[in-house]
């Protein structure tokens, strides 16, 4: 398949995974072709001329993107946020406190809007992707989560886990400035200069660099096109944004509970461990990602991954894939089918009510004012006159006939394929709005939770994906956490309470560290109530019947809660005055926003 991953990986060995990506299955132009259907270009240039030849106006009969939007409308009223758990009681209190980390960062990095858009390109080309990093501008929010356009980015094919902790590889293509490229990467802007005015104004056999008369061969012995990574016309360089994985020794410490953590020497923590023979050594061989930048055959960089997870930092949201081929498709590949149906119906339906069969005797006409030729012209007209021939043989030789009993055929198909492409999308009529043949609510709901099950697989995908993306927020947001004393408030009601991470305390062992954040057993689960505001409303309805129904005594305590719930502005401080009102008190909050202050400064 290609050369073996090493550390530091070779120009040899990246000239391979480049020719094991052209010989992937070539899936994109159908990709492409399934989001040109959902944009409304669907007609041939074949289709277009038959249009213009029967002077038929254009037809405009999309009904894949009312049906596709329907299914991304119930991604967004079904959208949950992320909450850390943690199997051990002891750290409930970090987990509850990195639950509220990391919905701020959902919200600030704007992650729902990158992963409802990785949704969106899965339905409809089949996978999304969505992007993980820090973000390098430090006047912005430190966390960054954006989709990536699905042709930025080739894989490893022989992959077969969902979350490619298996792939070899993983490359995003991305064009950016030449000037802006030679100020990324100061130390190569004299290769990218070379490189871009083709070795016109340096002889690499001078003697005086031999990293750029090696650069030159390399080049010259690439075999392809350098219009594939320069664009001279718009002044700009295809970088190559290359993660692979390569193995290492490393020794690792068996806990005694069965897990296995990383020996690093320079923690006091796992050598005091060593020392007391709490633990063992084993040797094993380690999994460890890099990334390189790469201008064609150039090498740019090689660098650890900077992320303290061990995946590619890239998260890719399937839809469906060929058993075969591993290719990925979306909704829209079966619809195609009916909608091309569809135009094709379409257009007969009009040639058909636009058609005329005329029969006629060869003396039916007074041919001193109407000519065959004339009466062909003016027939399907609304308005034309054809004068008789007052001594014609037959009466009824002159008969016009319109095919409209073989119209109604054709809109029948035309209907039933409609449906079609509803049923092949999981979308039934009550999802879009429109009427049925169900007459109660529950009817319809029944039929809206039926569309949700037909849907189940690429939702279950998104789900899955959804929580990578939160594990590696989590590793992030633990990773800048560490070492570092710090306090996260947490909303209680009215009150807010204070968690702090890696504060110093005496114990009876002498000085610990308090909610070590790096020792935490946690990780990112989905709440199971949707946080949308159409659920909220719904949640609110639902509990207001309850507090209606509950003895007096109850409803003071449920009252603040139920409008909690609502959207009303300062619904939280109006909260805590029907509790003082009503004699319901809360737990006092534990330390205050200037003990925050205090510790994070």
């Amino acid at each position: 398949m290609g050369a073996q991953i090493t550390r530091d990986i070779s120009v040899e060995a990246y000239g391979a995974i480049c020719r094991d990506i052209r010989e992937q299955p070539k899936w994109r132009a159908d990709a492409d072709m399934d989001c040109d259907y959902y944009d409304g270009a669907q007609i041939s240039a074949e289709v277009m001329q038959r249009l213009k030849n029967a002077s038929i106006p254009q037809q405009d009969s999309n009904l894949i993107k009312p049906t596709v939007n329907a299914v991304l409308g119930l991604e967004a009223r079904s959208r949950t946020d992320y909450r850390i758990t943690s199997d051990d009681e002891s750290q409930a209190e970090i987990a509850q406190a990195l639950s509220a980390k990391i919905k701020e960062v959902e919200t600030e990095s704007r992650a729902d809007r990158a992963m409802s858009d990785a949704y969106s390109s899965m339905i409809r080309a089949g996978i999304g992707w969505v992007e993980v990093s820090r973000e390098f501008d430090p006047l912005k929010y430190p966390f960054r989560v954006r989709e990536v356009h699905r042709n930025d980015i080739y894989w490893d094919w022989t992959s077969r886990e969902p979350d490619l902790s298996d792939a070899r590889y993983l490359r995003r293509d991305k064009w950016v400035d030449r000037v802006q490229a030679a100020m990324m990467f100061p130390d190569q802007s004299a290769l990218l200069e070379n490189s871009w005015n083709g070795w016109a104004n340096t002889d690499v056999y001078d003697g005086s660099d031999t990293h750029m008369a090696r650069a030159y061969e390399v080049e010259q012995a690439w075999g392809r096109n350098q219009d594939d990574y320069l664009n001279r016309n718009a002044g700009m360089v295809q970088l190559s944004e290359l993660w692979y994985r390569h193995y290492e020794d490393a020794h690792v410490l068996a806990l005694p509970d069965g897990r296995a953590l990383e020996y690093r020497e320079d923690n006091p923590y796992h050598a005091a461990a060593l020392t007391q023979g709490l633990v063992q050594v084993q040797k094993a061989l380690l999994q460890r990602v890099r990334v390189s930048i790469w201008l064609g055959p150039h090498k740019l960089m090689d660098a650890p991954s900077p992320f303290p997870h061990g995946n590619f930092p890239y998260v890719p949201f399937w839809c469906f894939r060929k058993d075969r081929s591993r290719a990925p498709y979306g909704l829209i590949r079966d619809m195609r089918g009916p909608q091309d149906q569809i135009i094709d119906l379409d257009i007969l339906l009009y040639e058909i009510l636009n058609s005329v069969k005329v029969e006629i005797d060869n003396d039916a006409l007074d041919l001193s004012q109407n000519t065959y030729q004339e009466v062909a012209r003016n027939i399907s007209s609304l308005r034309s006159m054809t004068v008789l021939n007052a001594n014609r043989r037959n009466a009824n030789g002159f008969r016009v006939t319109r095919e409209h009993a073989l119209a109604s055929q054709v809109f029948q198909l035309v209907q039933e394929r409609k449906r079609r492409i509803e049923e092949v999308g999981g979308v039934y009529r009550a999802m879009l709005g429109a009427s049925t043949e169900a007459s109660s609510g529950i009817a319809i709901s029944n039929l809206v939770e039926q569309g949700s099950t037909v849907l189940a697989e690429p939702n279950d995908n998104f789900r899955y994906a959804r929580r990578l993306v939160g594990q590696q927020l989590l590793a992030i947001l633990i990773a800048d956490l560490a070492g570092k004393t710090s306090a996260i408030a947490i909303n209680q009601g009215a009150s807010r309470k204070l968690v702090y991470f890696n504060r110093q305390v005496m114990t009876d062992a002498g000085p610990a560290l308090d909610n070590d954040v790096t020792t935490a057993q946690v990780k990112v689960v989905l709440e199971d109530i949707p946080a949308t505001p159409s659920f909220r409303a719904q949640q609110l309805q639902a509990f207001s019947q309850v507090v209606q129904s509950a003895p007096p005594a109850y409803q003071k305590v449920l009252y603040p809660a139920m409008l909690e719930l609502s959207d009303v502005p300062n619904r939280h401080e109006l909260a805590d005055q029907l509790r003082q009102v009503a004699g319901v008190t809360e737990p006092n909050p534990q330390g205050s926003d200037a003990e925050a202050k205090a510790i994070t400064n």
